[in-house]
């Protein structure tokens, strides 16, 4: 087991790739959220705008690794119409009173990623260590690697 996980949930691969940036800079266990059902075209994708907006909570597959065995989880999140995707928000419903501590992320291609994190910490029911908002853009771009040195960084600062 290593000392942290990443939990993240991408429905287009972008914050897949920014999860697999930070468990390779910091060593971690990395795993992906999974749903039941597909959020492929245009009908998945105005679902997910329905599903953030209404703050529902889709039904996930089983995680393999109990976030409870790690001192620090990083959790990853896209934004989706100014708030948190529906399925990190199921995830942390389920599992919140197995994090010990918490540090997040989150990718955007427009706004609320500040939002975001509150909502994460707010379900959580503790502050996050590290937060970390990143464009679409200075993803693909391949902006993001001093940001990510900064937010890991936070992290591993933390007393604990």
């Amino acid at each position: 087991m290593k000392s942290c996980l990443v939990i993240y949930y991408s429905r287009t691969g972008i914050t897949q790739e920014v999860a697999r940036r930070v468990a390779s800079a910091c060593a971690c266990d990395v795993e992906p959220i999974r749903e039941e059902r597909t959020r492929r075209g245009v009908p998945g994708y105005l679902r997910c705008g329905y599903e953030a907006l209404a703050r529902k909570s889709p039904a996930i597959m089983p995680i393999a690794r109990n976030p409870g065995d790690y001192p620090l989880v990083i959790l990853g999140t896209p934004v989706w119409a100014g708030r948190l995707s529906s399925p990190m928000r199921s995830y942390l419903e389920a599992n919140k009173a197995r994090l010990r501590q918490v540090a997040a992320f989150c990718t955007m291609g427009g706004s609320g990623g500040d939002k975001v994190l509150d909502e994460i910490a707010a379900l959580c029911g503790k502050p996050l260590l590290a937060r970390m908002v990143l464009t679409d853009h200075e993803i693909e771009a391949d902006r993001d690697q001093e940001k990510i040195g900064r937010f890991i960084r936070t992290a591993a600062a933390a007393p604990g």
